[in-house]
């Protein structure tokens, strides 16, 4: 079964310096690093970006979250909603994804690498309503990108 936490990490680990280790973070992103200690921080943060990730450089570590792009990416393979849930959210499809829902998205990918739930299905539905109701006066949304990966996201981990 396909799995974008396995394809993340390859995707971090190839543009990491050799002898870096890659993590899985404790906190809200999704890999963390020790890369800024055998790597100038500037160049490091260049790969990163090419390679689609957002991320903070602090503390001789980086923390990294899929960007928008990676969403996007992702919502790509699932033209058709696979479950119920994902298609109540599909209206979020093809939006540019916000940093809460990047968030939501790397704890979706812990979860698939083996971290415990921590509460992901609620915060996403809290989420997901939260972008309902401040769209609820617009013909198209503004609010609310990465919310469909996310979606899919949940329906990866249910299946597994």
């Amino acid at each position: 079964m396909y799995s974008p936490a396995r394809e993340l990490r390859g995707a971090a680990r190839s543009v990491l310096p050799a002898g870096a280790f890659l993590r899985r973070d404790r906190g809200c992103a999704l890999f963390v690093s020790d890369a800024p200690r055998l790597c100038p921080p500037a160049q490091l943060a260049e790969a990163l970006a090419d390679a689609g990730f957002v991320h903070e450089i602090g503390d001789g570590l980086v923390r990294l979250w899929p960007g928008p792009d990676w969403l996007t990416g992702f919502e790509a393979r699932f033209p058709e909603p696979p479950d119920a849930f994902c298609a109540s959210l599909v209206r979020f499809r093809g939006l540019r994804a916000e940093p809460e829902s990047l968030e939501l998205f790397a704890l979706a990918a812990r979860i698939m690498e083996g971290e415990p739930n921590g509460g992901f299905e609620r915060r996403l539905r809290q989420r997901a309503a939260e972008c309902l109701r401040m769209n609820a006066m617009n013909r198209t949304p503004i609010h609310g990108g990465g919310l469909y990966a996310c979606a899919l996201g949940r329906h990866l981990i249910k299946e597994a």
